[in-house]
């Protein structure tokens, strides 16, 4: 997918973006070389050094784009976040809070629409089921332990939920260094 440098966060994860949001305000990334619309950088991680490196059309479309790190969940990583974060800044088009705001990349999703191990009709009366409902009968304690017990046996629940809370926390994180 060609995307215009300003409009990257299309081919970007929600988490990612605000990671790289993050490490753009912790001034993670130093550039190492410019030329010809071909920009180098070298982004601190949490533990390794990574080199990116971006090429941007004069039409402002980014032609190539590419990262050391071992991200493979598709779509731009946070290290290459922060460097188009960077370059927009350093271009004086950087209007940080229309990105936190910003349409991503939808977020991984289940291949099959009916999980293994269910019939397509018992699936449909699963989805009519008022979950909510039943679940005003559970006392916070009995509901806590579904979840432990839930999120032990289906890797997909864990990520869910776990997906969700470094959401916040990266949203709260940028919040504090404003």
């Amino acid at each position: 997918m060609k995307v215009k440098l300003p409009r990257f966060n299309k081919n970007t994860r929600q988490l990612v973006l605000y990671r790289g949001m993050r490490y753009f305000e912790e001034q993670r990334m130093k550039k190492i070389s410019e030329v010809d619309n071909t920009y180098v950088y070298q982004v601190d991680g949490e533990v390794n050094h990574y080199e990116v490196v971006i090429n941007v059309a004069q039409d402002d479309t980014i032609v190539f784009s590419s990262c050391t790190c071992p991200y493979e969940d598709g779509g731009f990583c946070k290290h290459q976040v922060s460097a188009y974060f960077d370059i927009l800044n350093t271009q004086g088009r950087l209007h940080l809070d229309d990105y936190k705001h910003a349409l991503t990349l939808k977020e991984k999703h289940p291949s099959k629409p009916v999980p293994q191990g269910w019939s397509k009709e018992d699936y449909i009366q699963l989805q009519q089921f008022n979950v909510k409902e039943y679940m005003t009968s559970f006392t916070k304690e009995e509901i806590m332990d579904l979840m432990v017990t839930y999120m032990k046996q289906d890797m997909k629940l864990f990520m869910y939920l776990f997906h969700h809370y470094m959401v916040e926390e990266e949203k709260n994180k940028i919040k504090g260094l404003s």
